[in-house]
């Protein structure tokens, strides 16, 4: 993959969540890291992707007459849809990383 310019660092990338080693690979300070260095960055940005599925899920359930608004709902299965993938994927990059 080209390590082409990104609109922000890669503190920032971990910070919004990003946690996919193949675009993460895109910062050339990916490469000069040892895996468990990668992986924990790896790690704080799953777990902040966590927080921001989390935060959006309560968003969407605190909305005013939230019962009246079933398009909320589906939003609300939408963002659990994801959070279970994230658990998934979580899992594989655990055993991908695996005593780094």
């Amino acid at each position: 993959m080209s390590k082409t310019a990104l609109p922000f660092s890669f503190e920032k990338a971990i910070e919004l969540g990003e946690y996919d080693p193949a675009f993460l690979e895109r910062f050339p300070v990916w490469s000069g890291m040892s895996r468990h260095s990668q992986y924990e960055f790896v790690h704080q940005a799953l777990t902040n992707r966590r927080k921001q599925l989390r935060l959006q899920w309560a968003d969407m359930a605190n909305q005013p007459d939230f019962s009246k608004k079933p398009h909320l709902m589906e939003a609300q299965k939408k963002i659990q849809d994801a959070l279970h993938k994230l658990i998934e994927e979580e899992e594989l990059l655990q055993v991908e990383y695996a005593g780094s």
